[in-house]
């Protein structure tokens, strides 16, 4: 089995921890992910040096990070589908529960006058 540095015998999976990041540190970090969603190797090894972590632990910072991002997306759009659903069913008394939320297409643009769509404003709209 897999050794950790520190030699003491005990596998890596058996040694699980946790990092609890100072609230410095953590604002760095936030800071930093405002500015750029992916961190440089140049980047990580400064901010590595001026908060006294590994270049790992900030690696693994940013990827959690985005994760959390994802999440916390994905959570926002089906929030706003739920309540733009539960609105919409509201008004209507034929629509039976178990039927699928209405989605607005816009109607495509005319040809040669493409314009890039938001999706938060078809996923909000009605």
């Amino acid at each position: 089995s897999r050794r950790t540095r520190q030699g003491f015998g005990k596998t890596r999976t058996k040694e699980k921890y946790r990092v609890v990041y100072s609230e410095h540190q953590r604002l760095e970090l936030e800071k930093e992910f405002h500015c750029n969603r992916y961190i440089s190797i140049r980047k990580k090894t400064e901010l590595a040096v001026q908060l006294g972590l590994s270049e790992r632990q900030v690696k693994i910072w940013f990827q959690n990070r985005r994760a959390k991002e994802r999440k916390l997306l994905k959570k926002k759009i089906s929030e706003s589908q739920a309540g733009a659903s539960s609105t919409a069913h509201s008004d209507s008394s034929s629509v039976s529960p178990g039927e699928p939320p209405k989605l607005y297409f816009p109607p495509p643009p005319p040809i040669g006058e493409f314009q890039p769509i938001d999706i938060h404003q078809i996923l909000v709209s009605e």
